[in-house]
């Protein structure tokens, strides 16, 4: 079951246009005079090079102190970006009608299909001008619909988004992530399906985090990034490794599963076989190359590869016992 990425992007959009239409509002465009306060051109960045070297090759970043948000020099560059901009769309004409059509489009709401879990199915739903979608669950396929996890109420502002969802195989837990401020560097939680409780498990830097339940309940293999610190500095939003947690202990006791040595770059996910033995891990490398893993998990072993390096996708699943692979290699045009 693979996990499920809320539509925040579009969420985000409906918020712009809210925020649109309050400053057309109150500053009407035939009121505005942006040609007497407006820049005469975009703002100059300042060249501060940062060198880095990858696989033997110097890498020259200039504009490596713009990452840093909250700097105070990266939010004066944004704000005179943000008025150069301004100058130049403020004036023009059809602003309202655009704003208003819209709106109109994205009061229409939005909902995903359902996961199904058990006997539960979980989706997503947003209606209107929510600023973000929520997460409900129905026990049953004519069952009444409950809120499981509300983002909407995680901040006053509406910034706090539902980045995806997995419910372990029989639906009794749902792991999910959130992330403030379109960061998308989730917080992973765990949600008790028939209580509502939120269990005390917590656990950052789970961006896209890939899922896998055990079939018991009692923990679950996930991917996620390194703490800064833990890597050599601009390195945090790579090295995506896996992990194992065990429902109700620490996350530092967390078992490293696979990542360690690897390319930075490397993009692993992970599923388990039905019977709960086998552990198959696909490493995304780019668009047009993957490669496969798999660990049994009655061993002590780790995992062993099962592709070749070759520059193809490869995709796999596995059943009784039995690794069935499709791949794009040697595959007619």
């Amino acid at each position: 079951m693979l996990a499920i990425l809320s539509l925040s992007c579009l969420c985000v959009l409906a918020a712009a246009v809210q925020a649109g239409e309050k400053d057309s509002t109150s500053h009407p465009a035939s009121h505005r005079s942006p040609a007497a306060t407006a820049p005469t051109g975009p703002p100059e960045a300042e060249i501060k090079p940062v060198a880095d070297i990858f696989h033997g090759t110097r890498v020259i970043d200039n504009y490596r102190w713009l990452e840093k948000a909250d700097s105070p020099a990266t939010m004066k560059w944004g704000a005179e970006e943000n008025a150069y901009t301004r100058a130049i769309l403020d004036p023009l004409p059809g602003r309202e009608a655009i704003h208003q059509r819209l709106s109109e489009l994205l009061s229409i709401g939005s909902v995903t299909a359902p996961a199904i879990a058990g006997h539960h199915y979980f989706y997503t739903r947003r209606e209107g001008m929510q600023n973000q979608p929520v997460l409900y669950v129905r026990d049953a396929v004519n069952g009444p619909d409950r809120v499981l996890v509300d983002a909407n109420s995680l901040a006053s502002d509406g910034t706090v988004a539902l980045d995806w969802f997995q419910p372990s195989e029989n639906g009794k837990y749902v792991a999910y992530g959130t992330s403030a401020a379109g960061s998308e560097m989730s917080t992973l939680h765990v949600v008790e399906t028939r209580t509502g409780i939120i269990l005390p498990d917590t656990i950052e830097r789970t961006r896209a985090a890939s899922i896998a339940w055990l079939n018991d309940n009692s923990g679950f293999y996930y991917t996620r990034y390194p703490k800064v610190g833990e890597v050599p500095p601009g390195q945090e939003m790579y090295n995506r490794h896996v992990f194992f947690h065990l429902l109700g202990s620490p996350v530092e006791t967390d078992d490293p599963i696979f990542g360690e040595g690897r390319d930075p770059e490397d993009w692993p996910n992970v599923q388990l076989s039905e019977d709960g033995r086998w552990l198959l891990i696909t490493v995304e490398q780019g668009w047009t190359k993957s490669e496969l893993f798999l660990m049994d998990l009655k061993s002590d072993k780790p995992p062993i590869r099962l592709t070749t390096g070759k520059e193809f996708l490869y995709r796999g699943a596995v059943y009784k016992d039995k690794i069935y692979i499709t791949t794009n290699e040697d595959a007619p045009r």
